[in-house]
């Protein structure tokens, strides 16, 4: 009887043990998925926020590049506008539904989403500061956590990532 309740014990400790390592690991912003609505709207919150530091260094440094005074670098500053514009309309929306499955919200992700894909072809296809590049990754990262909640195809890594 002894080593049939340590047995259950240890097994209970063991179990114990990996619940908690599954918990912290929840609470980390970079984990592979968030489902609970408030994750998703930490999330959404990040993207909006780091869309708007992205484009504001994403601005200065295309003014700074080779493509500076193209037609290229304004397409490029309009797509950075797009995507910050998305962002903060999907935050508005995401927050006025407070609901993740609301339609509403699902197009704005696709929307936010789409926009994150036309900058990641600029930022696969030209070289940029290492700031401008970790600004990136950081808002890649974020967005394709979102993507990964939605069922959407996740952005492709930069740089040989």
């Amino acid at each position: 009887m002894f080593h049939y309740v340590r047995n259950v014990v240890f097994t209970m400790g063991l179990m114990l043990a990996a619940g908690s390592f599954i918990a912290a690991s929840a609470q980390d912003a970079n984990r592979e998925v968030v489902t609970a609505p408030s994750d998703v709207g930490a999330v959404v919150d990040r993207i909006q926020k780091l869309s708007g530091e992205f484009k504001s260094e994403f601005d200065k440094a295309i003014s700074h590049s080779m493509v500076d005074g193209t037609r290229l670098e304004e397409n490029a500053k309009h797509r950075a506008d797009d995507l910050h514009d998305a962002a903060n309309k999907l935050g508005d929306v995401f927050h006025d539904k407070k609901d993740k499955n609301n339609p509403a919200v699902r197009e704005q992700v696709d929307k936010t989403i789409g926009a994150g894909s036309e900058i990641n072809r600029i930022m696969v296809s030209h070289r940029f500061t290492d700031k401008l590049q970790r600004n990136w990754d950081m808002l890649r990262d974020n967005l394709n956590a979102l993507a990964q909640v939605y069922g959407l195809s996740p952005l492709e890594g930069t740089q040989g990532q």
